[in-house]
């Protein structure tokens, strides 16, 4: 619920000023049933346009998400256009992908992608390059969406340079490759890229007001060890098992080359799970583990979402996330069964099933001084997601 008070104020000039308080929590109203028919339509649209509908069918889902989504009292307005998604579109391909194809063309005609080592690092420097443009396209992509955001008509936005924020990007998601206990570390550190930027009105969010970030970080690190350790020794069963039967081949039959003997131990896999006491042994840890990690994962991604939300503040106002385990996993993993059964259709379901999952988890807490915030003049970006779309990330 929302409310205003009139406190009478001296500005100093003998004259009294009104300031405005703006209180309550986010409540969404919206539900999956309400969509059915504007999901048939996009579906039925998508079809016979072969695909290029679809900007227009996400510019009206999101409207329908904003306008039904409720912060402190006052609905969220979306001022995008499917047009602006379809020409950012366009000229991301025209400006990326096309050249791209083209050098591509040029290259293989010349014979340079018939080398083996000359292949191996042009594909080593375009995988770098796409990684990197992944990162523009989701800064971008939230930069968009923030500008066609609209609170009590007070534009929102994102600040800062998308181009840097590949770079980070593409930093972390190398060192994550190569040391998978970074990630509580790059997930703080590019929300706090992407927070210090962001504003409503004339007022940024600021991010860890209190320096409490690197004591948060430290209890990330504690429930991200548990997922890890969990995620490493599933990895681990099947190459124990695999040593196993290899160090018995090799036994058994000591003429066996190393090949051979890996040979045989691949073929006998299956066998040592049915026939041996240690594969029994070995096969039922490994399933344990199998169904231990995402749970592990979604523990670890719920402390994480709780830790970032109160971290972050805007003009005094703090949130608090308190969904319980049981219900962040099943949110996730309702949401993957529909994506699945409607074979990527019924995207807009999850997204309502996710906004009204937020709305019912999370608090603001504080009162907000409307007062103090004016109007931006920022309104930055023309186009739509271009980049987003073409490696299709802007379902949301």
């Amino acid at each position: 619920m929302t409310e205003q008070q009139n406190d009478p104020a001296s500005d100093g000039s003998g004259v009294n000023t009104i300031k405005h308080k703006a209180f309550g929590d986010i409540i969404f109203h919206g539900r999956a049933r309400e969509i059915i028919g504007l999901v048939f339509r996009n579906f039925v649209l998508n079809i016979f346009t072969i695909g290029f509908y679809r900007f227009w069918a996400r510019t009206k889902v999101r409207r329908y998400l904003w306008e039904n989504m409720y912060i402190m009292g006052s609905p969220l307005e979306y001022t995008g256009t499917g047009r602006e998604l379809f020409l950012g579109f366009l000229m991301i391909i025209f400006v990326i992908f096309l050249p791209y194809a083209v050098l591509n063309g040029f290259l293989d005609g010349m014979g340079y992608l018939q080398d083996t080592s000359t292949s191996f690092w042009i594909s080593l420097g375009t995988g770098a390059i796409f990684v990197y443009l992944i990162g523009v396209a989701s800064y971008r992509a939230r930069r968009y969406r923030l500008t066609r955001t609209r609170w009590r008509g007070i534009r929102a936005g994102q600040t800062g340079s998308s181009w840097k924020y590949g770079l980070w990007y593409i930093l972390y998601t190398y060192l994550t490759a190569i040391l998978g206990l970074i990630m509580p570390w790059k997930n703080m550190h590019l929300w706090r890229l992407r927070t210090k930027n962001t504003f409503v009105g004339n007022r940024y969010f600021v991010f860890d007001p209190d320096n409490q970030a690197r004591k948060c970080l430290v209890g990330l690190y504690k429930n991200f060890t548990v997922f890890w350790l969990i995620l490493t020794t599933s990895v681990t069963v099947p190459v124990i098992a695999f040593w196993y039967l290899y160090q018995t081949a090799s036994n058994r039959y000591p003429g066996l080359t190393s090949e051979e003997a890996g040979s045989i131990a691949g073929s006998n896999i299956g066998s040592m799970f049915d026939k041996d006491v240690y594969g029994y042994i070995l096969l039922t840890i490994w399933v344990i583990l199998l169904l231990a990690a995402p749970v592990a994962l979604a523990w670890y991604k719920l402390h994480e979402t709780r830790a970032l939300m109160q971290l972050t503040t805007f003009e005094g106002l703090r949130l608090s996330f308190r969904a319980g385990l049981f219900k962040f996993l099943g949110m996730y993993v309702g949401n993957l069964v529909i994506t699945i059964c409607t074979l990527g259709f019924g995207t807009a379901f999850t997204q309502v099933r996710f906004a009204r999952f937020v709305g019912r988890h999370t608090d603001i807490n504080g009162e907000l001084d409307l007062a103090t915030i004016m109007q931006s003049d920022d309104d930055d970006i023309s186009n739509g997601e271009g980049l987003a779309d073409a490696f299709d990330m802007g379902a949301v």
